[in-house]
This record gives structure tokens, sequence and C-alpha cells, in this order.
């Protein structure tokens, strides 16, 4: 019960420091921390061989084999990351490379994880390439990277590559390793290709100790979403990410006393070309525990769980609400009276999260959501969620319904993801927590949107020892970003609530994020449906609690009167105020606005699912657009806000 009579605390989350800037700080903690508690790891490679040093045959790194988890020991887990270290070594002295930057592509695996920390521990870089990225994206960063030694998950990684070179194009790239058995007949003049056995011989035959890193040495350089634009490498240091490491470590067992080490399992489910599985997965190698690996296949997500049995799971908000509609269509085909069991006890689980409790042992966890809880192993500690907001309804039932607190973090890849952490036993909603053990937060005003400092709102910025070096080869940028006095700019609107959580409720520019993390510039998006001739005028918005973009639509009424559904229906006489709200007719506008915004280079993400259909016009007059005919974002949103709700009300998914 201490715990939870902190909460009631009015300031559980931050305190204020004094001085005109109105900074922030962790309660948990008597001043911001700087890295890990021991005082002795500095380096990434300092976490693997210190739990080595203390855990020499405990079980590291696993994959599923018929089923089963089959794990590297710790003590593997360092020579192999030794023999794959020295084998880079090798061909970096055979290729005259001075180049530290390797890269990874692909989903992640034993191999690629040994692969990691052989980088790691020979004081080189890892440069993670995202297998969800287009072609043509990760070849921008290799040849931004000057790439030239790089591992493929499998062979058709490597030849999508081995295709794309060119003489304006890889030109840096001589060798690449599959990291899986498949082999490649694909040849190329200029680069080798090597299993990743082969690779290990090199390794083997020239052997050598690890040269250990530093902690300002750079450890990784994530590139964040190109969504918005061209790919940001974010560079991480070592210092950096052990920083935020040890502010979750800090906050979970030594200001919340929650016990983690060697029997907990981690299960590795998000890329490692984010900073949020490399906090996580460093977190857990910490403790000491294991890390089970994701074997690939999505449709078989909750059975790798159920098998793996972990304590801690990290997943994003999407992934959340996955869950939570597969439980409630679960529930939905059940009889009347489980039915309404199920909501009863969803009722009296949520009541008690309002009055501030928070429990795991009612006769509803043992009857009603025991089953959920098995559902991911059953042995669940902690889930934990970041890169989006999660809706109201998702993280209520989330908090109770698994058996387990979920903690949720809020930052950038800038600021190595968790800038802010929720208290584990936290019950309240709409905020992000308070300033993680590591960082100060303050506000700064931003008066062309009325945000103001003094009250308490203002943009978001980050200081401590978790940000960023900066953005690879970019210092323009890395200024605009970080200020002269080191403090990170994160472009999102905060509010600081009475208990000291931080409220995220609007973003500098227009640029906003959806639920499953993705940035999308509505701008952008606007300029491209605007050209469409079935329209005149257009407004898209999104929900950063849902996964898609709904539209205002003016319509050219000439064009609109052109669609076959239109014609049907005006000659049956109905009026076209009231066809422009029939069902039908809106699908065959959200088909021919999409096909026209997939011919212009939208994305999927891009589209928009639903439309609101007007003649009325969007004018300096009615005040909906500037003199110069630029939306007027915010007052479009207060305008349209019955027509907005109303769109998203009429899809159900999330």
């Amino acid at each position: 019960m201490g715990q939870k009579k902190m909460l009631a605390h009015p300031e559980q989350f931050s305190r204020l420091i004094d001085g005109p800037e109105r900074i922030r700080e962790s309660v948990q903690i008597s001043k911001p921390i700087t890295g890990c508690p021991d005082g002795i790891t500095k380096t990434v490679w300092d976490v693997l061989t210190r739990s080595a040093q203390l855990n020499p045959n405990g079980q590291l790194f696993g994959e599923s084999v018929n089923g089963r988890h089959v794990y590297t020991t710790y003590r593997e887990g360092v020579e192999e990351a030794t023999i794959i270290g020295s084998a880079i070594l090798a061909s970096m002295t055979k290729l005259h490379s001075t180049n530290k930057l390797i890269g990874i592509a692909g989903i992640h695996s034993r191999n690629y994880m040994h692969t990691m920390h052989g980088i790691s521990g020979f004081d080189l870089t890892t440069v993670p390439l995202y297998h969800q990225s287009k072609l043509e994206t990760l070849c921008d960063i290799i040849d931004n990277c000057k790439l030239e030694i790089i591992f493929c998950e499998n062979a058709k990684r490597a030849e999508g590559f081995l295709s794309s070179k060119t003489p304006e194009r890889l030109q840096s790239m001589k060798l690449l390793i599959i990291l899986d058995h498949s082999t490649t007949s694909q040849k190329h003049d200029d680069v080798e290709i090597l299993s990743f056995d082969e690779f290990k011989e090199i390794g083997k035959r020239n052997k050598r100790n690890p040269i250990k890193p530093k902690p300002e040495t750079i450890y990784v350089i994530c590139h964040t979403s190109g969504t918005t634009g061209r790919p940001k490498g974010v560079e991480m240091s070592h210092g950096s990410l052990l920083a935020a490491v040890s502010g979750i470590f800090t906050s979970w067992t030594i200001a919340y006393k929650w016990k983690f080490g060697q029997e907990d399992t981690y299960f590795s489910f998000l890329s490692l070309a984010h900073i949020y599985e490399h906090l996580m997965q460093t977190l857990a190698i910490y403790f000491g525990g294991k890390i089970g690996i994701y074997n690939g296949n999505a449709a078989t997500l909750i059975p790798q769980i159920q098998a793996l049995q972990p304590t801690i799971v990290s997943l994003v908000p999407r992934l959340l609400n996955k869950l939570y509609e597969a439980v409630h269509n679960g529930v939905a085909k059940k009889g009347f009276i489980a039915r309404k069991l199920f909501e009863y006890a969803k009722k009296t689980k949520a009541r008690q999260l309002q009055n501030g409790v928070l429990r795991y042992d009612t006769f509803f966890d043992k009857i009603v959501f025991k089953k959920l809880k098995l559902m991911l192993g059953g042995k669940i500690k902690v889930l934990t969620t970041g890169g989006a907001p999660v809706t109201k309804e998702v993280k209520t039932f989330t908090r109770y319904a698994y058996g387990c607190p979920l903690v949720e973090g809020y930052g950038q890849t800038e600021c190595s993801a968790a800038g802010t952490l929720t208290l584990p036993w936290d019950t309240t909603y709409g905020n992000v927590g308070g300033p993680a053990p590591w960082s100060q937060v303050k506000l700064v005003d931003v008066p062309e949107k009325n945000y103001l400092a003094m009250n308490d709102e203002g943009e978001v910025c980050f200081k401590g020892a978790a940000l960023m070096t900066g953005y690879f080869q970019d210092p323009e940028l890395t200024a605009k970003t970080i200020d002269s006095e080191g403090w990170l700019h994160t472009g999102d609107i905060g509010k600081w609530l009475p208990t000291g959580a931080l409220q995220i409720i609007d973003r500098k520019n227009e640029m906003f994020k959806l639920c499953q993390g993705d940035f999308v510039s509505p701008i952008q998006i606007e300029a491209i449906y605007a050209n469409s001739p079935l329209i005149t005028q257009i407004y898209v918005t999104g929900n950063t609690e849902r996964s898609f973009l709904v539209g205002i639509v003016v319509l050219d009424l000439p064009r609109f009167k052109q669609l076959p559904s239109v014609k049907t229906l005006e000659g049956k006489g109905e009026a076209i105020e009231v066809i422009m709200e029939k069902k039908e007719v809106k699908d065959a506008v959200i088909v021919e606005l999409n096909k026209y915004a997939k011919e212009n280079g939208l994305q999927t993400i891009e589209l928009i699912r639903n439309v609101h259909l007007t003649l009325q016009e969007f004018s300096e007059e009615n005040g909906l657009v500037t003199s110069t005919l630029k939306n007027r974002r915010k007052i479009l949103e207060d305008y349209f806000a019955p027509q907005i709700a109303k769109m998203y009300k009429e899809i159900e998914s999330l």
C-alpha cells in the first residue's frame, strides 16, 4: 500500500527546481543520474561482460527451434562477439578500410545480436537497416554512411543490395555477410559475399582481444522514420544509452523496489533499428536475464509469447490495440453469461483504477482475467509501451487485464526514447509520467500558438546524459535541435499537470504522430490531394490515438456529379446535400481520391480512410484560411470537430 499512498502526493511525478526556467526533475532521485548505479559499467560492452562474469553459464540469446528456445550462454555470447569483431577487423584490413560504421540489415536473430555486440566490443558503430524500409531508403543510408561491410539477414536481402549497385549507387559496398544459412548464386565483381560460418572462420584465424569502447564512442546510428522526409541518422553513444537504461533501472529497482535478475526473460520483438529495443535489451542484459527472440512470424506472435513465458514484454500501441481487439473479438463469441461477467469485471476494475487502486489478486483477476495472463505466458511482471499515445480505453484495460502493470515511456530517438516514464503503479490517464531519473525537462514558450511556460505550457525540452551526440554529418540540423545550453527541442507541446506529470497536447509544427508511431505531414498530404480534379480544397487531420487519417473535402460540384453513384441518386430525385451524406457516395469519393494520391506518391499510411463532403469553401471571410489561402489548422479542427469525431466513430478499427 505504500506505493499507492505515494501516488496521492501532490508532486508524485516531478519537482520544480529553483530558477526562472521552471525546470522539473524526477522525484525518485535527489539529482539526475548520469550512468549506471554500480559506477563501473560505462559501455554496452561493459554491460555484457559484467553479466558474463557474474553468470557465465546463464542463458543469454535464444531462438525458437521446433517450438522451444535454444540459448547462447553469456560466456558463449562474449566468445561469439569476439570472433565476429575479430573477423570485422581482419576484413577492414583486407579492404584498407578506415570506416568504423558497420551495417546490419533485416530482422534480428541470435547471429544479428552476436554481431551487434561484436561491433560494440571492437570500438565500432552499428548502423541498423530497418527490415520494413524501402530498398531505396536503405540504399540512401548505405551511401550516406559509406558502408563497406554489411551483414544481411538472408540471401534475398543481399541480392536486393547487389541488384541496386550501379556506378552512382552503393559504390562503398565491398562485403556482404549472410546471417542465416541461405545462399545466393548472384555475383558481383566489386562485392564479396560470405556465409556467416565462412566469416566466422576469418575471425577464428585472426582472433584478437576486444578493443574496449569509450563511453563517448558512438554505439549505434539509428535512422528516424522517413515518413516526413529523408531519414536522419541519430548518433547515440554508449554513455547516453546507458544513462537511459539506468533511468529505467533506477525507477524500477531502486526507487520502486521491483526485483529483476537472472530469472527474468525479455521477449525481443521490436526492431533493433529503433533505439527502444536497444534500450530494453541492454536493460535485460544488465539484469543478467535472458532474451527470447521473435521468429518473424506475426501470425504466431501470441503462441510465441506463450511458449517463452517472458517476464518483460515491450510493445507499441498498435500491438496493444491488436491484443485488445483480439480479446474482445474472442469474448464476443462466448455465451451471454460469460459476456456479461466480462463486462462487469471490466467496469469493476476500471472503477478501482479511478480510485487509485491497482491489484491483481481480486476475484475477477483469478476467475475472469486469469486466461488473459496465461495468454501472455503467465509470468509477466511488466508490459512497456512507447512511441505513440495509447487510447484511454486500451490503456485502462491493459493495466489490469494481463496481471501486471503497464509502464509508458515518452521521448524521441534523440533522447534514447525514454525522457519521461510513468510509475509502475500509476492509475491516472492523460499523461506520460514525469522526467526519467536521468532527465531535466522544461517547457519553452511557443507564442505563435499561445503556449507560455509561465502557464505550464510550451515546447517540451530535455537535458541530461541520455541525449544523442548529434545527427550524423549534419551539424546544422543538430544545432537547430539541441541549443547552445544543451536542451533538446522536441517539437511537442506539453503541459504540466498538478501532479507534476507531463501531458502532450500539441505539435509545434504541423507534423503529428499516429498511434502506430509514424509521423505524417498533413500539409504535404493536402498538397497532393488538392490537385485532384474531384475537389477544390481539403483539410486532412488525424487522431494520435488512431492509426489513420480523415479529411474534410470541398467538392468540385460538376466533377462530383459525374460519379456514377451520384448520377444514379440524382436520377432518383435526391438532393445533392442528401447524396453527399450517403456512405456509398463517400466510399466512391475516397476510392477516387486515394487512387489519385497513390499515383502521385502518397504512401498507404498517408491515405485518408473517411471523408466529410461539403460544398462550403474554406475562405478568408469565414476564417478557415489565411490571406495567402493556407489552411488555418487549429480553427478548421475546432470548426469541424463534430464531423471529425463522427468520421472516426464510423470506423471501428483503431
